[in-house]
């Protein structure tokens, strides 16, 4: 499990340990703090090694990293630009390094650098090898990798219910169609079984909860469907850390208690970490009273502040989160 993360003049990020991480954590803080770029470091250094299965899936490519988490143009000169501003006030001078805490031990991770591999001076012994270029800066390795813990990113944005029965055709074809079954049963036990039906011209999934005919997933609610792409991701893409920035975005208050208990139940059963953002109090009291009932307690909160220049993170526990709640202390 990734229990930190070290990063070095990545975006906001001048030199900061952050951890110790938990199964589930939220990561809060005001505009302009890092939140997102956190996941970005955590995505880049876990999922930009396994190149050879990105190019397989077409999915979560390091490639698509400018459309991934924010809205970026996708002209040429604006593309090449997003590449140069991961470095911190765009200066190259000093290489990006983000080296992940793997149970507890630091492994030395990924260098970003926009000097030649050929001319790399590192310090400390072994090599670095180059795994390809993400627009003008070279990816750095050690030879030595072995981290396996395949990261998944979920947009928080209203899907398309077509485009979402196409991918669980996906979940469908790997054998994991009772798995999410399993898992939607604990947020409606109605649930008998999910399809993607072909109904004229296109495919839509359709659930079964033992009415007369099935029905479109879509009228079991917002968050159920969401709870139902994010499972159809996990299960299909066999991810072990789930990426979601503003996990709370398109949600009503009133949903959030169900989509954590899914979160939890997803994070129990399929062996998944998770890192999402927030702005939303409700957000995050409702995932710490989602981990109270499911008895679950491997909940954290990342505070991230700007402090003289720099980003400092805090840890909240979640028996500190009972305190925050009680004072309504504000964690946002």
């Amino acid at each position: 499990m990734l229990t930190g993360i070290q990063i070095k003049n990545f975006r906001s990020f001048s030199d900061v340990e952050i951890g110790p991480f938990k199964r589930i954590n939220l990561i809060a803080g005001l505009n302009n703090t890092g939140k997102t770029a956190l996941l970005e470091a955590i995505f880049l250094v876990l999922g930009v090694q396994d190149r050879r299965q990105h190019r397989q899936e077409g999915r979560n490519q390091p490639e698509k990293l400018p459309h991934m988490f924010r809205a970026f143009s996708p002209q040429a000169d604006e593309n090449r630009d997003f590449w140069l501003w991961l470095f911190r006030d765009k200066n190259q001078e000093n290489d990006i390094q983000i080296w992940p805490l793997i149970n507890g031990e630091l492994i030395e991770g990924l260098t970003l650098t926009t000097k030649h591999p050929n001319t790399f001076q590192r310090v400390g012994s072994g090599h670095l090898k180059h795994l390809g270029n993400l627009g003008q800066i070279f990816v750095l390795q050690p030879n030595q990798w072995s981290i396996k813990l395949p990261p998944a990113v979920f947009s928080s944005h209203p899907s398309d219910p077509v485009q979402d029965a196409i991918d669980y055709n996906r979940v469908i074809l790997k054998r994991g169609k009772k798995k999410v079954e399993t898992l939607l049963k604990e947020i409606d036990p109605r649930v008998e079984s999910i399809e993607a039906v072909q109904t004229g011209q296109r495919p839509l999934i359709y659930a079964d909860i033992g009415l007369a005919e099935m029905i479109p997933v879509t009228h079991l609610g917002e968050g159920f469907c969401r709870l139902l792409d994010i499972y159809s991701e996990l299960v299909a893409g066999e991810a072990k850390v789930l990426l979601i920035d503003e996990v709370e975005n398109g949600l009503h208050h009133a949903v959030m208690p169900m989509v954590w208990k899914g979160l939890i139940a997803a994070a129990n059963q399929l062996d998944v970490q998770i890192f999402a953002t927030t702005h939303s109090a409700e957000c995050i009291f409702a995932a710490y009273q989602a981990a109270q009932e499911s008895k679950f307690d491997e909940l954290n909160l990342v505070r991230l502040d700007r402090l003289q220049g720099h980003i400092n993170a805090t840890i909240i526990g979640q028996k500190d989160l009972a305190t925050a709640k009680e004072f309504n202390w504000e964690l946002r």
